[in-house]
């Protein structure tokens, strides 16, 4: 392998200690000193494969934590319900508020707290402010989790507040049904969004999983303000189709030039689903793509929006 940049790796989902990540990513057999999803033990990890900045995207599924609570409560009053609801919101921001705590620790671990505007409503903006003045750089939704369509008026505040803030907002991108069938986190649910919106930035995640040609519409419909990390990794000889991985590696350079290297951004998604950064490096090597475009995908786009 030719000697690496330093890269800038834009989807991670880092956890408060080892034991948590234990618990949220297992790996059997593996010895603790292996996890690296953590503070005391991802700046070793980032070092070792030349990453300057990781950038730290908090999730929690309260969709399914609220779904696993009311089914196991059946006779619980409005009352109940919204005792429940207050107690996930303050879950959701003490993890906010760990995230910045973190950054302010490590500035290489650059923070995109929650925001889950079925959850929060129409407190999701105050939550965005709070953290944004505890140095949050960007916001992270799941329309799958939180169980919402991208232009759902209850997710709007949060485009017009980032656009105020310069936040960058990032969002899962996901072919699969949610609970209900719905498919809430198809990238074409977000062109109205991006026609409303014109000057906000979004990241479209995981641009090798399902549906990559709405991805290039998208593309081809709208500007710089809009783009995509590579986290989750092509199908290839020893890669199976998997979450948020089914692009064939034969596709890669047509879909990348398709929607453009200049836009592209390295992300692995790791610790989750296994994905680590030599493995994903590797696989954007084998696309044979120009030494320019490899720079552009593993650091300078990222720096360039990040500010860096």
């Amino acid at each position: 392998m030719p000697e690496l940049p330093e890269i800038i790796d834009f989807h991670v989902h880092l956890c408060r200690s080892v034991e948590e990540e234990k618990l949220v990513f297992p790996r059997v057999g593996w010895p603790d000193e292996w996890y690296w999803g953590n503070p005391a033990d991802v700046v070793p990890y980032m070092n070792a494969w030349t990453v300057s900045h990781v950038v730290t995207l908090n999730v929690m599924d309260t969709g399914a934590m609220t779904r696993a609570h009311l089914a196991k409560s059946p006779d619980a009053t409005p009352a109940d319900i919204s005792a429940f609801r207050e107690k996930m919101r303050d879950r959701v921001r003490k993890f906010n508020t760990w995230a910045c705590d973190v950054h302010r620790a490590e500035p290489r671990i650059i923070p995109f707290i929650y925001a889950d505007p079925i959850l929060f409503n129409a407190d999701v903006t105050t939550e965005i402010d709070r953290c944004a003045a505890l140095g949050a750089v960007g916001v992270k939704i799941h329309p799958n989790i939180s169980g919402h369509y991208p232009a759902d008026p209850a997710a709007l505040p949060i485009y017009d507040l980032a656009s105020d803030l310069g936040l960058i907002v990032l969002t899962d991108t996901d072919g699969q049904p949610g609970a209900e069938g719905e498919h809430f986190g198809s990238p074409v649910a977000w062109q109205p969004v991006l026609r409303q919106f014109k000057n906000f930035k979004l990241v479209l995640a995981h641009l090798c999983g399902q549906r990559w040609d709405e991805q290039i519409a998208l593309a081809a419909e709208f500007g710089d303000n809009v783009f995509w990390d590579m986290s989750g990794g092509f199908v290839d000889a020893t890669h199976p189709p998997g979450p948020h991985r089914e692009m064939p590696i034969e596709e890669g350079q047509r879909v990348f030039r398709k929607i453009g290297a200049e836009r592209i951004l390295f992300g692995t998604d790791g610790p989750a689903l296994r994905r680590e950064v030599p493995d994903t490096v590797c696989q954007l090597l084998q696309l044979r793509l120009t030494d320019d475009e490899n720079l552009l995908i593993l650091r300078n786009n990222a720096a360039t929006l990040l500010g860096l």
